[in-house]
């Protein structure tokens, strides 16, 4: 017997096998205790990394782990695909957002499954897909007719030369993450949650093995929620 591993042979053999078998599919009408495995969805850039692999590693041990005790593992996968990054590289190279941004899934889908994690396949989504952003839309509606949804100005972080917002940590130290300008601060109208129509209901939690505490900055009109399991104290 040849102890010696070799990957290329041994893991395509395998996952041959469960993508036949449909190994990782969770079926609603399955009696075994259901259990909700999910990582967060990665932004199709095009390529894999080793922070991809980490991330994902442990999240395909987790539900491993559950399966082999006796869960019915649902573990799905999608991509975060619709946004502002697939527009500026989309106008950099010269082509459609959506032509670049479903090249970059097929390559990165071929990778994940490469790598054998254990995902539901028929699950997957895409948020830049209309049968997925149409859900986003009618969220929106929906706390717009309640008037949870609003318009004004606020200063976010704006980068002059890719002419976009950019995050606290898009923007560390005042240099754009992705052309190295220096970032500037810029009214614009931006829409906002009216998030403190909830903060009573946040202030009485229901989980029994976590605490909440909860931060309401009225003149900000934003509620934040803090969830950590052995926090003792919390500026309230």
């Amino acid at each position: 017997m040849d102890e010696k591993y070799f990957p290329e042979k041994i893991e395509e053999k395998w996952q041959k096998r469960w993508s036949e078998e449909r190994a990782f599919e969770a079926p609603e009408e399955d009696p075994r205790p259901k259990f909700y495995a999910l990582e967060m969805l990665p932004y199709p850039s095009g390529f894999l990394h080793m922070g991809h692999v980490r991330n994902y590693s442990i999240g395909d041990a987790l539900a491993w782990y559950k399966r082999l005790r006796g869960f019915n593992v649902l573990h799905p996968i999608g991509w975060d695909s619709f946004g502002q990054p697939a527009e500026q590289a989309a106008i950099k190279r010269g082509i459609q957002p959506r032509e670049w941004t479903e090249e970059n899934i097929a390559h990165m889908r071929g990778q994940m499954q490469r790598l054998g994690v254990s995902y539901d396949w028929s699950r997957e989504i895409a948020a830049h897909r209309p049968d997925y952003y149409k859900w986003d839309q009618w969220f929106f509606l929906k706390m717009l007719e309640r008037g949870l949804a609003y318009k004004r100005k606020s200063a976010v972080n704006w980068c002059p030369k890719e002419e976009t917002v950019l995050s606290n940590e898009q923007s560390s130290g005042g240099i754009c993450w992705r052309c190295g300008t220096a970032t500037t601060k810029k009214e614009i109208e931006q829409w906002f949650l009216r998030t403190t129509q909830y903060a009573e209901e946040l202030e009485r939690p229901t989980w029994s093995s976590w605490k909440l505490f909860v931060r309401t900055d009225k003149s900000r009109g934003t509620v934040r929620v803090l969830s950590m399991r052995h926090l003792r104290s919390a500026e309230c």
